[in-house]
């Protein structure tokens, strides 16, 4: 278990947090019914099922059936972990197991899943053959042969589809979203670090603040800051491991990778040795990024950083942190504008820490966000449209200074107007007059012409548009409106990407607690939901009773009409289950067509009540739609306990209920029997 809980850390934190993985074990359980567990791709078990196999957690308490057991699923493993598909494999129980592995970077996961026969006759052949190798007795072999899982080749076939999409699925989104909340915890720190400058801060001291800020943030070994001087650009601050021997580097502007980036105005990243000494770089430089930083009314200048490796996302974070210091450094020799940014800063600050509170509701988040941008660019009106189903078409979700029916119903396809052509594109707008600029006709609610539009982006995917008009005063929109409005629209956008992973988790978490045919709570919840309850009847000195439903002769049915039939006649009892309860009963499927409800604050005498109308309701409203089946009617069989008096535990409740509904069934099935002590058989 150490072991364990160790290559956990080394394996998932870096990529996704072990309460999600635990998460995911939980949702695949859940859903699929069937023990799960995940190894690495040594054979080492990191987790261990939640719920075993009975069969599994009999045969490996003995000396045998733990080596078999271990041999195989070690040996599995270390195999599964280097293919790309699932596997399905028999183990020395003559069960099968499926594989299903995961790359976590150079690492691997694999969740193995299992365990089930084919038919019971495989069970019994195999107690046949093997049963003596691991000392089972008759009555072991009776009980557990109650307990064993049979799926058909179809139903395999199907659950290894689900598992291996909801495994990979999960995972996928695991690590978006821990690499989400670190972009994020980043951006808020960029946010926060630039909004408590100094208003009185010099240029330099400007450098030195940024340069502290990439070589904490993004791990920077060395940097340097090189100004235009002429045909060369010559070095004006340094800072790092190695500042003293870059603090004299000059570039030739004429060169080759000086004037790519110049001509792009794009970041430059450099690992070649030729290209490296060819400006001048010693040995002891590995590589080079090159930012362009364009301060206004000033030369241009370079943002050097060496031997450092940056992602897509970082390069962008810098280069959009790039802008905001060029913003502020131009405002340092005009006061009234600096002052005017920093404002604009310190409530972007505010703004985004209040979307963090409103990611959990979608509508709430939508209005926020548009409020917020209208408000931090001090304009008039403002729209947010998002593609949330990946089609391609935009549909505005919120509004601001607009009256939102007018808008209701609009679609937008990527490429059509401006805010398609933004979304398609993922480049941002500003139109000092969008009439001559985009041949925009009819705008009679505007008040100006001038517009910003800008792409919600996560990473390479870009989500949606937010769109802003009509700026208070009348004047256009500034770069520096768009720098601000970017910068929050960054902080927007992984706000509304949190907010999607929230409804994924919820829809996960319900998963996990319903069964998958009849939307009705499985036997997991169940158990948790009866011990909940038994301690609030203890506490509040109230009855509690429970009951178990068992449909007879399913096995017949089954065998003449069919498994697909049969699965109808479930959901079709579950309805009517369902519809004949009290608002306060808790419904659940706990095996295969065996229900049980829990009737909180209700003695035997009304749940026998309760019990005897839900009997005569399955009898009378199950209308016969089979044909083979011999049976006139659908009935069922119920047995009934009662807290305190049947029992004062979950174990002890369940297990009274069934003996009374053995003795239903005993005493010729369709009946109700509530548990006597010493009733006998």
């Amino acid at each position: 278990m150490a072991y364990g809980l160790q290559v956990i850390n080394i394996l998932v934190n870096e990529h996704l947090s072990r309460e999600h993985l635990t998460s995911v074990q939980g949702t695949v359980e859940g859903l699929a019914g069937i023990a799960v567990a995940f190894y690495d791709a040594g054979g080492k078990q990191l987790l261990a099922p939640m719920n075993q196999d009975p069969l599994v957690s009999l045969l490996s308490g003995t000396v045998p059936g733990k080596e078999d057991h271990q041999n195989f699923i070690s040996g599995t493993v270390r195999t599964a972990a280097y293919r790309k598909d699932a596997t399905l494999t028999r183990s020395p129980f003559e069960q099968y197991y499926i594989f299903i592995p995961h790359n976590l970077g150079d690492k691997s996961l694999v969740l193995v899943a299992g365990a089930f026969y084919l038919s019971e006759d495989e069970f019994r052949n195999f107690i046949s053959r093997r049963g003596l190798r691991y000392h089972l007795s008759y009555q072991q072999i009776e009980k557990i042969s109650k307990q064993i899982r049979i799926l058909n080749y179809e139903a395999i076939k199907k659950l290894t589809e689900n598992i291996s999409r909801l495994f990979h699925l999960a995972m996928r989104y695991g690590f978006e979203n821990r690499q989400l909340r670190k972009e994020c915890n980043r951006t808020k720190a960029i946010i926060r670090l630039i909004s408590n400058l100094e208003e009185q801060s010099t240029e330099r001291q400007l450098h030195e603040f940024f340069s502290e800020m990439l070589i904490f943030l993004f791990n920077v070994e060395t940097l340097s800051i090189v100004a235009e001087k002429g045909e060369y650009f010559e070095s004006i601050f340094s800072a790092g491991r190695l500042r003293e021997r870059i603090a004299s580097v000059s570039f030739l502007r004429n060169t080759m990778i000086i004037e790519e980036v110049l001509k792009k105005k794009q970041p430059r990243y450099c690992n070649d040795p030729v290209d490296l000494r060819g400006i001048g770089l010693g040995e002891e430089i590995e590589s080079l990024w090159l930012f362009p930083y364009f301060a206004k009314n000033k030369a241009c200048q370079l943002f050097c950083l060496y031997n450092t490796e940056l992602s897509n996302e970082e390069e962008e974070e810098i280069t959009e942190a790039l802008q905001l210091i060029a913003t502020m450094a131009a405002t340092i020799s005009a006061r009234d504008s600096y002052t005017t940014r920093m404002q604009g800063m310190t409530m972007l600050n505010l703004a985004t820490s209040g979307l963090s509170l409103a990611v959990k509701q979608p509508e709430v988040l939508y209005a926020s966000i548009v409020d917020t941008a209208v408000k931090i660019s001090k304009a008039e009106r403002g729209s947010l449209m998002l593609d949330e189903d990946g089609s391609g078409e935009l549909s505005i979700k919120a509004v601001h200074g607009i009256n939102k029916w007018l808008l209701k119903d609009l679609k937008i396809r990527a490429g059509e107007g401006i805010a398609g052509r933004v979304f398609q594109e993922s480049l941002p707008v500003l139109s000092e007059n969008i009439e001559k600029q985009f041949s925009v006709q009819n705008r009679p609610i505007y008040k100006t012409s001038s517009f910003m539009s800008i792409p919600l982006k996560v990473g390479d995917e870009t989500i949606g548009v937010l769109n802003i008009s009509d700026k208070l005063s009348g004047e256009v929109f500034l770069q520096e409106d768009l720098a601000l409005l970017h910068s929050f629209a960054n902080y927007a956008s992984i706000a509304l990407k949190g907010s999607s992973y929230c409804s994924i988790a919820e829809n996960m978490k319900e998963l996990s607690i319903t069964d998958p045919l009849t939307n009705l709570y499985n036997r997991r919840y169940f158990e948790e939901r009866l011990a909940e309850e038994i301690d609030r009847s203890e506490r509040h000195s109230l009855n509690l009773s429970l009951c178990i439903i068992d449909i007879d002769d399913f096995k017949l049915f089954n065998d003449t009409e069919g498994h697909p039939a049969g699965d109808e006649i479930l959901i079709r009892f579950s309805r009517l289950l369902h519809e004949s309860l009290r608002a306060i009963d808790v419904l659940a499927r706990i095996g295969g067509e065996e229900f049980a409800i829990i009737m909180p604050q209700t003695d035997k005498d009304e749940a026998y009540f309760v019990a005897e109308r839900t009997r005569n309701t399955v009898k009378q409203k199950m209308d016969r739609t089979w044909k083979q089946c011999p049976k006139e009617h659908m009935t069922v069989s119920i047995g009934i306990s009662t807290f305190p008096v049947d029992g004062t535990e979950v174990k002890r409740l369940i297990s009274n209920a069934d003996k009374a509904l053995y003795r239903a069934k005993m005493h010729g099935k369709d009946k109700t029997c509530a548990w006597k002590e010493h009733t006998s058989f």
